[in-house]
């Protein structure tokens, strides 16, 4: 629960410092007094909207700090595990510059708005004075159930499993959308594989091919080259083995005579060695070059049927092995974008899980209506409201909805026998704003919120209603702790713990102070409350015994 409240320089308030007591504290003061700014303070530590109309005039800054008890609240506990945050203490501070620039602190360490909206959230729930008007837009009502039901938490996961759902579905219909495209593209690349694979396409073939190709069609050059060759070499009387042969004979006979000439002599044996190796090879080319049957028609053919496939599809022959790739490549890349039997399969198992838990949830919204309905009646009957029949139905949707399989619609039915309406329709503002008491009042009875802000939701109710509504509230004082702003002495009689909030005018400002009743000042205000400016002493006679009968 909230502990101690300190301002700073908040638009009216110079300095304030609350000690904030378990149970049922009520607000008062007169009108444009600032009871108001002292919500708008609290309003600001939860993360509320920040600008410089928060600092008082002459400060150079607003600081807010507010200090919680929260060793009985393992969902704040855990928030500050999960933030790395100390868990020893719970204190809240905001700060605003002159710039409108707002800072945040948990535990005196940094956080960002955010944050302190999340943990504010866990911690402090404020009503204010026109939240019945809501029942009048259905579309709250199913959240109010849920808040009944301690169900939130639930419907957050419902909704992160549907977007999960969502999510895929949307993937499956685009899939679905561009598999005609996708079909049409992998049967046009399949068919250029299979053309690719017929054709069986390599570099070093093609080269060979082309080689083989300019062999053959230079053949007869080649062939009437070779036989020249060959007539030099080894044909003729004056062939050139014949000739070598003869010098080498003449020259082994003067090598007898000069021995410098031996040396040369074996080089020219050593030359006919060679030339007649040469000879050889050369002949079997020479015989090489008969054509096969056919073979430049075939190789034609060939060359023609790679230069076609080529031209086809905008490239080169050098680059068509590179393109066979590319193909296997794309028809992969289209194989695992289409797996539209996983992505079934994925969107099945999603909604599947979505209508479980969507399923468990209607269960509870219906137990929480059925149970919803019975205590709110019976508040009602405490607010004198009777006549008034309350009901929390459960709409089925017409599909799910990221909240689940339903909506709720709250009816009322205002006199005996007559047909049940939405409560919006036909509820008038006092009993839209006594409805809305009943709600609450049924809605805190096990909150996990522990300190609950009403701000004059208790207008337009009077008299003996408005005692009701003071025990009501003190009621829900009981399980949690409540702050309630009122302008009603019935209701400020009962509550255990009393503020009065003041406008204080000096020479330089107006200020707001607050100050905690005790005894007899308590009494004087719950009379002014009931006389106005002058205070009789019937009407303090009356403020004490009001005060007497609410203690007990």
């Amino acid at each position: 629960m909230l502990t101690r409240l300190t301002v700073k320089d908040y638009v009216l308030i110079d300095r304030l410092e609350l000690d904030v007591e378990r149970g049922f504290t009520v607000l008062t003061g007169e009108t444009g007094a600032g009871k108001s700014i002292v919500l708008g303070a609290i309003g600001l530590i939860l993360g509320g909207r920040a600008d410089i109309a928060s600092i008082r005039v002459g400060a150079s800054k607003a600081d807010i700090a507010a200090e919680f008890e929260i060793s009985a609240l393992p969902h704040v506990l855990s928030f500050l595990e999960n933030a790395d945050l100390d868990t020893e203490t719970c204190v809240l501070r905001r700060a605003v510059d002159a710039t409108g620039r707002s800072r945040a602190w948990i535990n005196g360490v940094p956080v960002t708005v955010k944050q302190l909206k999340e943990i504010g959230a866990l911690l402090v729930d404020i009503h204010g004075q026109h939240e019945h008007y809501s029942l009048m837009d259905s579309r709250s009502h199913s959240r109010v159930l849920d808040s009944f039901g301690n169900l939130i938490e639930a419907t957050s996961d419902l909704k992160t499993i549907w977007r999960n759902w969502q999510f895929l579905r949307d993937q499956l219909c685009e899939s679905l959308q561009r598999s005609e495209t996708l079909r049409k593209k992998t049967e046009d690349l399949a068919e250029t594989k299979k053309e690719l694979e017929d054709l069986d396409f390599s570099h070093k073939e093609w080269e060979q091919t082309l080689d083989r190709h300019r062999k053959l069609s230079n053949l007869s050059e080649l062939t009437d080259i070779a036989r020249r060759a060959t007539d030099l070499l080894e044909d003729g009387e004056q062939n050139v083995m014949s000739t070598l042969s003869s010098v080498r004979s003449q020259l082994a006979g003067a090598a007898e005579i000069d021995a410098l000439i031996g040396p040369m002599v074996e080089n020219l044996e050593s030359m006919e060695i060679q030339l007649a190796e040469f000879n050889r090879d050369f002949r079997r080319y020479a015989e090489s070059l008969e054509a096969e049957p056919n073979l430049v028609a075939i190789l034609d053919k060939r060359i023609a049927e790679v230069q076609r496939c080529a031209r086809k599809h905008s490239i080169t022959p050098d680059e068509l092995a590179q393109y066979v790739f590319h193909v296997n490549s794309e028809l992969e890349k289209i194989s695992a974008q289409t797996n539209i039997a996983q992505l079934e399969k994925e969107e099945s198992e999603a909604q599947k899980k979505f209508l479980s838990i969507a399923e468990k949830l209607s269960i509870d919204r219906k137990i929480a209506a059925d149970l919803m309905t019975k205590k709110v009646n019976l508040a009602l009957k405490g607010l004198a409201m009777s006549g008034v029949q309350f009901e929390a139905r459960i709409i089925p949707n017409s599909k799910p909805e990221a909240t689940g399989l339903e909506n709720v619609e709250f009816y009322v039915s205002t006199n005996p026998g007559s047909e049940a309406k939405l409560i919006g329709r036909v509820a008038s503002g006092g009993e839209l704003s006594r409805i809305s008491l009943a709600i609450q009042s049924v809605i805190y009875e096990d909150s996990a919120i522990p300190t609950v802000i009403f701000d004059e939701v208790d207008s337009g109710v009077g008299g003996a209603v408005a005692e009701i509504v003071g025990r009501m509230l003190k009621t829900i004082g009981e399980t949690a702790q409540v702050l309630c702003v009122t302008h009603l002495p019935q209701v400020a009689a009962v509550a255990e713990f009393h503020w009065t909030v003041a406008k204080v005018q000096s020479n330089s400002a107006s200020t707001t102070q607050v100050e905690r009743l005790e005894s007899k000042a308590r009494i004087d205000e719950v009379a002014r409350m009931l006389a106005g400016e002058v205070i009789s002493e019937e009407a303090r006679a009356h403020a004490q015994e009001m005060i007497r009968l609410g203690l007990t």
